[in-house]
């Protein structure tokens, strides 16, 4: 099992290779793009850093994908109401912004990392045109977060490095998005069922044995994790599993054997973890979402501010720490119209999610994308529970998922998956005919 710094020069080689191959298809170099961004390269190859590497690439690639005109089919239709509630929710950070408590630490831990999430949201919308572009960008970002995840998982399985609390030890990545144990559990448990459902709507089977190898890594690195909030995610998306499965028997069967090699494998891993969830630590989350609720009861009706829900909690409550509760979190950063909207989005996109995949539910065809429907369907309503107990609301995972249910919404409702069927059947057709 290579070391994850024998992989490293893999985040300074990829994106060079993706964008040279997006030169003829966008969604290539934006894949390259989100590499470059998330896998820290800059940290790990500091001349990147130097040349404003991220900056230069980030800028290049966006004129590449509005090159391609794909962004005007969002403008009058009715999957634009995802964009336009984004829109919304961009607004309602700047108006909050605006009277932020702290506008440099605003700045720095909010809105600017905000700002590359929607770039990347613009990224992926403009740079996926068809059904195939869309399969290759949902591989690549499956693909990033395997090279993502085999560090923790790889510290886990060889005993290598950890972080050691009084409880155990937790498995963490150096740096980046998965660099605290409550984080690399969230993006864990998100991953997971994206993984499940991407290897049964997978017919390919190297892409089979992609999805079913970063199964196996995240669920590694989770129980690796050692993280409480960890445990209650891989139950809540089990259970969801078996609950939008088409034979509830057969997927019970399937996780229960899931969990079973678990606690058998890692008893004192898994059990040990989960044996930590209490009342108190519960009660702990909770004060972040009533401490939230209290900011706009105090007078703060647009927000507190990005990321200025600590400053405003010292201040009211005496207790400097982050929100660990993402609604309280909205509640304190952006105040009530942050609040409207984001109900507003989500209750979009899980609407965008049904009529895509109910209007799929018989069509063989096209199984990847009522799969992938599903995969987000359970990454997202997994993630909004146990973001009772997390924050990250400006983190690029949650427009990811609203560019992907977005861009397969209008592939489906516009008919041009139907199109691209017809398209091949007359390639294929015109390369056997026979000479008159």
């Amino acid at each position: 099992m290579p070391s994850p710094d024998q992989l490293r020069i893999l985040i300074l080689v990829v994106p060079i290779i993706l964008f040279l191959i997006g030169i003829g298809r966008p969604v290539y170099a934006v894949i390259g793009y989100m590499v470059l961004v998330y896998c820290k390269v800059g940290f790990y190859y500091p001349i990147t850093a130097d040349i404003r590497a991220e900056l230069v690439f980030g800028m290049i690639v966006l004129a590449m994908v509005l090159a391609t005109g794909n962004l005007k089919k969002y403008f009058s239709n009715d999957e634009s109401s995802i964009g336009k509630l984004i829109l919304f929710l961009t607004l309602s950070i700047a108006l909050s912004f605006m009277i932020a408590w702290e506008h440099q630490y605003s700045w720095d831990n909010a809105v600017y990392h905000y700002i590359k999430t929607m770039l990347l949201f613009v990224m992926i919308v403009g740079a996926i045109g068809n059904e195939k572009d869309l399969k290759v960008f949902v591989f690549g970002y499956l693909a990033m977060y395997l090279y993502l995840a085999y560090e923790p998982m790889y510290g886990f399985v060889q005993g290598i490095g950890g972080s050691v609390h009084t409880y155990g030890t937790n498995y963490i990545a150096e740096s980046g998005i998965l660099a605290g144990h409550v984080a690399l559990a969230n993006n864990m448990n998100q991953m997971l069922p994206l993984a499940w459902y991407i290897f049964w709507g997978s017919d390919n089977k190297y892409l089979k044995f992609i999805a079913g190898f970063a199964f196996t890594v995240f669920m590694l690195a989770l129980v690796g994790s050692g993280s409480r909030g960890g445990v209650v995610g891989m139950a809540v998306w089990g259970l969801l599993v078996v609950w939008f499965s088409k034979q509830r028997l057969k997927a019970f069967l399937a996780m229960s054997v899931v969990a079973v090699v678990l606690v058998m494998t890692q008893s004192s891993s898994i059990v040990s973890t989960a044996s930590r969830i209490d009342s108190s630590s519960a009660h702990g989350r909770l004060t972040g979402l009533t401490h939230g609720i209290g900011m706009i009861q105090r007078g703060n009706l647009l927000g507190v501010g990005p990321g200025c829900y600590l400053f405003a909690r010292r201040e009211y409550f005496s207790y400097t720490m982050e929100s660990h509760n993402i609604y309280g979190q909205i509640m304190g950063d952006l105040g009530i119209p942050g609040v409207i909207v984001t109900f507003l989005l989500m209750r979009r996109i899980f609407q965008a999610i049904n009529k895509t995949k109910n209007k799929l539910i018989n069509d063989t065809k096209h199984k990847f994308i009522y799969y992938l429907m599903l995969g987000i369907m359970v990454s997202l309503i997994t993630r909004l529970v146990i973001s009772m107990a997390s924050h990250g609301l400006y983190f690029f995972y949650w427009y990811v998922m609203a560019a992907l249910v977005m861009v397969s919404y209008r592939l489906v409702m516009s008919g041009e998956l139907e199109k691209d069927t017809e398209k091949k059947k007359t390639q294929i057709k015109n390369k056997f005919a026979v000479p008159q």
